[in-house]
């Protein structure tokens, strides 16, 4: 045989090794499964761990919750790390082999990666549960082949087969706000593949909510960045010379830089992001966060749930993006976990989990969701979300949360 023949007849067979040890059982004991001994699930985060923190704290607070009050009898979870991508996909490839050998985790969760190697990921039949903030966790129709799953669904889909209403609850906020039925929008963010792809999206949402849409831009790079000037400028000219009547900003923390210029640049419209954490409610001042869950400052059931666990965890832990990302993400791999553990640990392993998830409504009642699988595959579905408002001092409700199964077809935008 040939060098090349006898390496392709040894990965084959090493790949059936590993089929044996995943299925193979023992009378009455659990399956040798990668990253599970029958008494521990060893999982991971990966993401921006520069500027989401806070997912890996979100996911250690729910695993606690879970292993402090034995939610599966027997088991616990132990979080390794939250692994650093470093805002590079060749850095997120290698550290995700890392997770998955040596570290052996069973599955990732509070997965908050813009660049998820999703194709590795389900080579290695690793389960991935976060944010939904690349299109690895979407297919351009409900599927249940995929091995992301995002407590916000498919955020960024590439080639959707419908477009849920994720711009309702702002088209709401926007129109009261300036007393126009058809306010001008803009949508700006990083000139890559995924902001240019995810604003093509944004903009068919806004002008089905009602906005007309006058621009779609992805000017400034990836950080860091010099001077946000030019790219602010072009925001405040970009309704024929001038400035829009609301923005948009699918960032991250540029989103702050951006608003930074534009403030002072004398900007009047409203500006609306993603960034919620009350380390910004200063610095964000007079902007407006569209997010896809229950405001923090509600006193609801799901609320008061993660600010208890995240002050189990670690006293004075804050409730921000990642946080809550990081612990809505973890919280759906573990309803998937006890649903596939209702038939015993034998059935623990990540294709079970991958398999159960693919067709479950996740939920967490006053916080976040539903999140309908498989359908959530293609866009985020149903739409639910709030819009809270930064007054300097504290963020407050101005749309309470609220769920659209409004759906539009993924023609793309003229804009003008």
């Amino acid at each position: 045989m040939t060098g090349r023949r006898r390496a392709g007849a040894l990965l084959a067979a090493l790949a059936l090794f590993s089929v044996a040890l995943v299925t193979a059982t023992s009378s009455g004991a659990a399956p040798s499964v990668r990253g599970f001994d029958g008494k521990t699930i060893t999982v991971a985060g990966l993401g921006i761990k520069g500027q989401l923190p806070g997912g890996e704290f979100g996911a250690r607070a729910r695993i606690q919750r879970f292993n402090d009050t034995n939610e599966i009898k027997g088991i616990k979870i132990k979080y390794e790390e939250l692994a650093d991508d470093k805002q590079d996909p060749a850095t997120a490839l290698s550290e995700a082999r890392r997770l998955v050998s040596p570290v052996g985790v069973f599955s990732v969760g509070g997965d908050i990666l813009p660049n998820n190697p999703g194709q590795y990921f389900a080579q290695q039949h690793v389960p991935y549960f976060g944010g939904g903030f690349d299109n690895t966790y979407c297919s351009p129709k409900p599927s249940t082949s995929l091995w992301g799953f995002s407590s916000g669904g498919c955020i960024v889909p590439a080639k959707p087969s419908f477009i849920s209403d994720i711009y309702g609850a702002m088209y709401k906020y926007v129109s009261q706000k300036t007393g126009k039925k058809h306010p001008t929008f803009i949508v700006f963010g990083t000139d890559n593949a995924s902001g240019r792809n995810g604003n093509r999206i944004f903009a068919i949402a806004a002008k089905g909510a009602g906005f007309k849409v006058v621009g779609i831009q992805n000017k400034y790079p990836s950080p860091p960045v010099n001077d946000y000037t030019p790219y602010a400028q072009a925001v405040l000219t970009g309704d024929h010379g001038s400035p829009p009547d609301s923005t948009f900003c699918t960032g991250a923390l540029d989103c702050l830089d951006m608003w930074k210029v534009m403030k002072a640049q004398g900007y009047k419209g409203i500006y609306v992001h993603g960034l919620y954490t009350d380390q910004l409610v200063k610095p964000f001042d007079g902007t407006a966060v569209n997010g896809p869950y229950t405001s923090p400052s509600e006193d609801t059931p799901g609320v008061r749930q993660l600010k208890a666990d995240l002050e189990a965890w670690k006293s004075g832990t804050p409730v921000e993006l990642g946080a809550i990302f990081g612990y809505t993400s973890t919280d759906m791999f573990i309803q998937a976990l006890k649903g596939v553990a209702k038939k015993g640990k034998n059935n623990i392993t990540p294709d079970n989990v991958r398999k159960y998830a693919s067709t479950m409504t996740w939920q967490i009642k006053g916080l976040m969701g539903p999140e309908e699988y498989p359908k959530s595959t293609v866009v985020t579905y149903p739409a639910c979300f709030t819009i809270v408002a930064s007054d300097g001092t504290a963020w407050s409700t101005a749309v309470p949360f609220s769920c659209s199964r409004k759906t539009f077809a993924p023609k793309d935008v003229k804009v003008g």
